[in-house]
């Protein structure tokens, strides 16, 4: 396959550990960049993480829910083409080989895959005809059949609904409408998991009353409640699947590093509290937010900024860290303390160096009294209690953990142990930090987790709708 596919892939997942590792290893005969294969968890409790890693995988942890994952993956992810895959999917050559020849046309429609069932059952067959019928009497194609688009158009048409079902129909309508989702000539093959846990004659039954009623214009979120979340059993395979089934994770074990790190570990047992290190320079007009001056003028930038760290400290309020305002100039405590008031428990001087020598520096002291460090800025207003707790739990299974900002910076950085040459020869405020940042980080063997994509506030353009509403002003 073409090694430089204009391609990333994008699998949401929630313990999936079973299912993902097969799949992961049909996806590397596309022998894609390092990056471009992305699992997108939602907050697993079995060794998905693990799994998704040992396949060549990103990891990026978002708030769960299919849509909300499979955005999240597609904001991150910057390729002409994306491709979205449920994790229990399985490609054969034929496939593989039609995503490519779609991709190399680079036309500008999307498409879906072909479905069948792994299970020899005449059951499953019923269904796969009943789904062909389905396609070309309804229109409706299912996430387990794959969506191959355009990123430019993913985003255009407005990406998956945030609903809890039947987001991949929705958006799937919306192209087929439009005459911009075509076939491909190839089958993806999905498990029937749900089937057989539930019961077939159910199983049809419930999902047949789902798509009637969803036809008939019934909310998504009351549908989700008649389709319960599937269970998660330890167990093997069902009988009867047919041959190339997902293999054994011992299969996949990760490859030993350097470092050594890059193993997923036990959860570790950490004794005090972690710190969350929030870096703030004094709100000084013409010493703040430069850029945005440009279009606000000094006095106003440097409003918008105070406003930003009160909003940063009182959304972080009640995270489970010791929060630490990290500041700038050295001599400027009292007025930082005048502003950010009584929302952090300490205040540290950043002490002299660029960017990347103050934050390793600040590090290193976090990490005298803690086992686990993170650190944010004062300008991005998204980031909550929340986020600080997504962050600190993927530092359960991840040496490094990520939030990308749209500009190619990051707005969130977390460590288990202090990592200076995550800090030396980076061309801060540039939008290759990011990229630098985890090109260092994957050449000394760390394990990543990235978080979801969020706006820092540096131009005019950055204070979106979303953002006024955090600010609690009109922007």
């Amino acid at each position: 396959m073409d090694s430089h596919l204009p391609l990333g892939v994008v699998i949401p997942a929630l313990d999936e550990a079973a299912t993902l590792p097969a799949l992961l290893a049909d996806l590397a005969r596309l022998s894609l960049p390092p990056g471009r294969l992305l699992v997108v968890d939602g907050g697993s409790c079995d060794e998905t993480v693990r799994a998704g890693r040992a396949g060549g995988a990103l990891i990026l942890r978002s708030r769960p829910g299919r849509a909300r994952q499979m955005n999240a993956g597609a904001a991150f992810l910057t390729t002409p083409w994306l491709l979205f895959l449920h994790a229990d999917s399985r490609l054969d050559d034929a496939a593989l080989a039609a995503i490519d020849r779609h991709v190399e046309a680079n036309g500008s429609d999307a498409a879906h895959f072909s479905l069948a069932f792994r299970h020899l059952h005449r059951f499953y067959r019923v269904l796969e005809w009943g789904q062909r019928v389905r396609e070309r009497t309804l229109g409706l194609v299912y996430g387990d059949q794959g969506l191959l688009i355009r990123r430019d158009l993913f985003f255009a048409r407005g990406a998956f609904p945030d609903v809890p079902l039947m987001e991949d129909v929705i958006l799937n309508r919306r192209l087929l409408r439009r005459g911009q989702l075509r076939p491909l000539l190839a089958t993806v093959t999905t498990s029937p998991r749900r089937y057989e846990e539930e019961g077939r004659i159910r199983g049809l039954l419930r999902n047949v009353r789902l798509i009637s009623r969803f036809l008939a214009g019934a909310d998504p979120a009351r549908l989700a409640v008649a389709y319960p979340p599937r269970r998660r059993l330890a167990s093997p395979p069902v009988q009867g699947t047919r041959p190339a089934d997902e293999p054994s994770l011992a299969n996949h074990a990760s490859p030993p590093d350097s470092a050594g790190s890059a193993r997923l570990r036990p959860r570790p047992e950490f004794t005090t509290a972690p710190n969350l290190l929030v870096f703030a320079r004094a709100p000084r007009p013409g010493a703040v937010k430069t850029r945005l001056a440009r279009t606000l003028g000094d006095e106003r930038a440097a409003a918008l900024y105070r406003r930003m760290g009160r909003v940063v400290i009182d959304r972080v309020a009640g995270s489970p860290a010791t929060v630490t305002v990290c500041f700038t100039p050295d001599g400027a405590e009292r007025e930082v303390r005048e502003w950010l008031g009584a929302g952090a428990a300490r205040y540290w001087p950043q002490g002299s160096g660029d960017l990347g020598e103050r934050m390793s520096r600040m590090f290193d002291r976090a990490f005298e009294g803690s086992g686990r460090a993170v650190v944010i800025g004062t300008d991005a207003p998204a980031v909550d209690r929340t986020t600080i707790r997504r962050a600190l739990s993927a530092l359960d299974s991840a040496d490094v953990v990520v939030g990308p900002s749209r500009d190619g910076g990051y707005y969130l950085l977390g460590l288990r142990q202090p990592r200076p040459r995550l800090f030396r020869g980076i061309r801060w405020s540039t939008g290759s930090v990011m990229r630098e940042t985890l090109d260092r980080a994957r050449a000394d063997g760390l394990a990543v987790t990235l978080l979801e994509v969020e706006s820092d506030i540096d131009t005019a353009a950055d204070l979106t709708p979303g953002i006024a509403r955090i600010l609690g002003r009109e922007a």
